[in-house]
């Protein structure tokens, strides 16, 4: 699994000429790295002199905060992986034999069922990713101040791993025999990426005001 090798492993894995792991496992990869730094503030945060001074409504925000971060972290790393194997999945169906009337049938079937699972992955990374905006925010504007600067930055790896998504949900899409489901999935990322822009911003400013 890519999850198991080492940081330098994976690096070289991507930068050779294999075709997978590519964009989709690193945008995966990058979204969990984006949702770790918002929960380092959060764990820097936490139990801190100035943490006391928050009234019991804010400090249960925070600890909400935190456990969102840590769900989305168990969530997103296993899309490292998924998003290889849906490949495979793809490359394994377009080898299938079409010979026969029989054959070509049961490849494109096939071939239709392996783009539908790589078009959810970036999907389900989309959607997770749009969970972790909030308690980036909350943290930015209550988490430990020499810490802010690393809520900025995971708010720009959020928001990259959702824009990366959105990339890789097209890609896929244009080979789906469901046009319908196609434009969906790619109108939904684009939703997304409206909808979080300005709180990445307000993260942005949040963040830098704080510092």
């Amino acid at each position: 699994m890519l999850v198991n090798e080492t940081l330098e492993e994976y690096v070289k894995d991507v930068s050779s000429s294999k075709p997978a792991p590519g964009g989709g496992s690193v945008s995966a990869l990058v979204a969990s790295l984006g949702v770790a730094l918002s929960s380092m503030v959060y764990n820097l945060t936490i139990g801190r002199k100035f943490y006391d001074e928050y009234d019991s409504d804010i400090k249960d925000e925070i600890e909400s905060g935190l456990k969102i971060c840590e769900r989305l972290i168990s969530e997103l790393m296993p899309l490292v992986d998924e998003d290889k194997n849906a490949y495979e999945d793809v490359i394994k169906a377009i080898k299938m034999p079409k010979n026969t009337d029989e054959e070509k049938a049961l490849r494109s079937q096939k071939l239709d069922e392996a783009y539908f699972k790589a078009i959810n992955v970036p999907l389900k990374l989309a959607r997770l990713l749009s969970e972790g905006f909030a308690p980036t925010l909350l943290i930015a504007q209550y988490g430990n101040p020499n810490a802010i600067s690393d809520a900025a930055v995971g708010a720009l790896l959020l928001f990259a791993g959702l824009q990366s998504a959105a990339i890789n949900v097209r890609v896929n899409a244009k080979f789906l025999k469901d046009k319908s489901l196609a434009d969906s999935a790619i109108e939904e990322c684009e939703s997304l990426i409206k909808k979080y822009e300005p709180i990445k911003d307000e993260i942005l400013n949040t963040s830098i005001k704080n510092l």
